[in-house]
């Protein structure tokens, strides 16, 4: 944890941002729970989105997702998010009342609670996926870790960019991207990782990174560089 915390710091001091050591806090959940957390929170992954694009969609059709061959697929892979108290407490429960089904609706529950449990003593935190593989273990706590935490360092700090923004996703997934391989010493591989991505929706992160390794290239200046990021995300929003 000490390596992710010194990384987030020299993040901090390139973008001159602020930087609190209390705010990163993570917690483990199941695969399954975790997959059946980014359908209903609404991640951007067409895995989910092909079974709906409001979260009232979404609530209708969960029991076709959870009966999918995707669904299936995504059980079998690791990764974390990050969770904002306040969002989660707000619109969560109202998006998975929208749940027909009583079963699936109180396993649902049960995550809402759980998270809620978790988060008693943060305002945000990174959800990790458990697993038994020394792989998947070693890349949730050096990579993922560090990618959700950036995310929580963004978040902080008000450089996310809005929901109001087309494909917004894209912009804070670039911008995080771009921020961990410069914490890791590797934006130099920004475009081959682009061309080696198979899957188009991480491929997105690639690309949007290369985007802000663009922006900022010939910026030296923290303070320049944070107005940079500032100035474009208000020009998304005209």
């Amino acid at each position: 944890m000490r390596e992710i915390k010194e990384k987030l710091k020299n993040i901090s001091k390139y973008l001159k941002i602020k930087y609190n050591d209390k705010w990163f806090k993570y917690n483990w959940i199941s695969k399954e729970e975790n997959v059946k957390l980014e359908y209903m929170w609404m991640c951007p992954d067409p895995i989910f989105a092909k079974y709906g694009r409001s979260p009232q969609e979404r609530a209708k059709n969960v029991e076709k997702f959870l009966l999918s061959d995707g669904f299936k697929k995504c059980l079998h892979q690791f990764g974390g998010q990050v969770i904002n108290k306040d969002t989660f407490k707000k619109y969560f429960l109202d998006w998975i009342n929208n749940i027909k089904n009583i079963q699936i609706k109180e396993d649902y529950l049960k995550i809402y609670k759980k998270i809620l449990n978790k988060l008693n003593k943060s305002s945000t935190i990174a959800i990790l996926t458990k697993t038994n593989k020394k792989q998947e273990k070693n890349e949730l706590k050096n990579n993922v870790l560090l990618h959700e935490w950036i995310h929580i360092l963004i978040n902080k700090n008000n450089l996310r960019f809005s929901y109001n923004i087309k494909d917004e996703w894209k912009y804070n997934e670039g911008l995080v991207t771009f921020l961990q391989e410069l914490a890791k010493g590797k934006i130099d591989k920004l475009e081959e990782n682009a061309k080696r991505a198979s899957y188009d929706f991480q491929k997105q992160y690639y690309i949007y990174a290369i985007r802000f390794k663009e922006l900022l290239k010939k910026v030296d200046n923290p303070k320049e560089r944070k107005e940079k990021i500032i100035n474009l995300k208000n020009s998304l929003l005209k």
